[in-house]
């Protein structure tokens, strides 16, 4: 991994480049050193970042945590797609502000009446309130338990619950849709866990990535979402 630093207006953009992982913590020491330096407007540029994992996601969070802590303003900008489905299983998306353009994501700091840019949703997702019981892929005889699902896409879930697993852990989830009857099975991997202070509505909770899902049972959620899901038209 790289950084590069410009300065445009007062912003301090952190150009990323390569794999953001466990060991990257060189952003969350470089936003420390532009804070104590008394540079609180920030943007994170992962336009070239080449890939982040599930500790790459925590780096990321920390640094923002820090920023925020000291009073300022932390955003991000032109977020690949892959990434940007991987904010919102996790439901950082809500707090991660993103751009697309930079000139854009520079003037949001001074004028709060800008709209922001939505970025496009590799699979669509729907808020909703859905039960759905886990266990351990590893463990035949482990105790089955039971969350609630506060959003799905056809790349994962976001559990609410009390009982939750280290990242990494693989999970066994069955659960039913409102409109259907059969119990949809699938395969997910734990890849991030709510943070309390950055998401206080949504915490306890964990986001799981499908790792498997069948062909019926992705068309399923796919079909379901399309006949759920509410548009509402970008600003022009």
């Amino acid at each position: 991994m790289a950084l590069r630093m410009r300065e445009i207006k007062n912003v301090t953009i952190i150009d990323i480049e390569g794999n953001v992982d466990i060991n990257s913590s060189e952003i969350v020491e470089t936003v420390g050193w532009l804070i104590n330096s008394g540079k609180l407007f920030i943007i994170l540029n992962l336009e070239n970042m080449d890939m982040v994992d599930y500790s790459g996601l925590s780096v990321l969070a920390i640094a923002y945590k820090n920023v925020i802590n000291h009073k300022g303003k932390m955003k991000f900008l032109r977020v690949p797609l892959s990434v940007v489905e991987l904010f919102r299983i996790v439901r950082l998306d809500s707090v991660f502000e993103a751009y697309q353009d930079e000139e854009t994501a520079i003037n949001s700091f001074y004028d709060q009446e800008i709209e922001k840019l939505r970025l496009r949703r590799k699979f669509k997702r729907i808020d909703m309130h859905l039960n759905v019981n886990y266990k351990p892929t590893d463990n035949k005889k482990a105790k089955t338990f039971n969350g609630n699902v506060l959003n799905i896409s056809a790349a994962g879930v976001y559990i609410y619950t009390h009982d939750i697993f280290p990242v990494g852990t693989h999970l066994d989830l069955e659960f039913t849709l409102p409109d259907k009857h059969e119990t949809l099975v699938a395969d997910g991997r734990v890849i991030y866990l709510a943070d309390k202070q950055l998401q206080p509505h949504s915490h306890p909770g964990m986001g799981v990535a499908f790792t498997h899902l069948t062909q019926n049972v992705e068309k399923t959620i796919v079909d379901f979402i399309d006949r759920n899901i509410t548009y509402r038209a970008d600003p022009q």
